[in-house]
């Protein structure tokens, strides 16, 4: 199973929105009538009617492979809901968007198709942090960018004018956008140039937390990266174990928090989590962890 779309080296804790949600906007479109541009040599998947749909018995159920779903459908992973499930295109150009959506494609778990989906457009301009599925506005690419944790605009590799200064043009199974890099550039005091995504794209940033990147963490653990769109220039550095299904359980006094270890803590307790976060939680359901505190770099200026 691929989890590219599940875990990320960049991670932003923002509550998701409901897969029924989304089927449902992508069902009462009235947008623009702007088509949709796909990464060369992918496919898209077919929009199917309602009708269609409830007369395919795995439609929206779990899936870990394109075999456990009936044809036409697509096993793809759903941010909102943390998991695969089998999935038709809800869109295939702007007009089945609502107002201020724009259908957006994204990877099916077998790498070579594409479903449609509306997202949400938003005022995050170039080179700026970004949500694929933003909930606000606030968090998502404005109309023409697209977002790849960066906003960028699409480019060709071939060609180094079709990116500003100071973005270079990164291809991958996705297609090929403009990606901002601070390499071979001297950044402002206090801040240090961090590539967020495995190569795609590189800012300054002002380091909360331990930076890992530079001291390895202890065995066992992994140098987790968290950036908040609404709060640039910033982020925040852990060491942390992973957690969940086939893993062994956190140590005492953590807790098993989105597939991560983290500090269990008391909220009436403000200082339990030291300098830059706080004790929080998505959900009630969910346990009480140390997690960065985007109100911090705030306090910081």
């Amino acid at each position: 199973m691929k989890w590219r779309k599940a875990v990320s080296t960049l991670l932003v804790l923002l509550m998701p929105l409901p897969l029924v949600w989304l089927i449902s906007i992508a069902m009462s479109g009235h947008g623009s009538s702007e088509r949709m541009t796909l990464p060369p040599g992918r496919t898209l998947v077919p929009m199917l009617s309602l009708e269609e749909r409830l007369r395919l018995p795995t439609y929206a159920h779990d899936c870990r492979t394109d075999a456990d779903c009936d044809h036409p459908l697509r096993c793809a992973y759903d941010v909102p809901t943390s998991r695969y499930h089998c999935t038709d295109s809800l869109c295939t150009g702007d007009e089945h968007c609502p107002q201020g959506f724009a259908c957006i494609p994204w990877s099916a778990e077998n790498d070579k198709d594409m479903i449609g989906i509306c997202s949400l457009t938003g005022v995050r301009t170039e080179g700026e942090l970004c949500q694929s599925l933003p909930e606000s506005p606030k968090d998502g690419c404005a109309k023409g960018l697209f977002c790849h944790g960066f906003c960028g605009r699409p480019c060709r590799v071939d060609e180094s004018a079709s990116c500003p200064e100071g973005y270079y043009c990164h291809s991958d199974k996705e297609g090929s956008y403009c990606m901002p890099t601070c390499e071979d550039r001297p950044c402002p005091a206090g801040q240090r140039c961090i590539g967020l995504m495995a190569g795609q794209g590189s800012v300054c940033m002002t380091i909360h937390g331990q930076d890992c990147e530079q001291t390895p963490c202890p065995q066992g653990q992994h140098c987790t990266l968290n950036a908040n769109p609404r709060t640039p220039g910033h982020i925040w550095m852990e060491c942390l174990q992973g957690c969940g299904t086939s893993r062994p359980p956190c140590p005492e006094e953590t807790a098993c928090f989105l597939f991560q270890c983290r500090k269990s803590c008391d909220p009436e307790n403000t200082s339990a989590c030291g300098p830059g976060f706080r004790c929080g939680r998505n959900h009630p359901s969910q346990p009480w962890v140390c997690v960065p505190d985007p109100t911090s770099t705030r306090k910081d200026s």
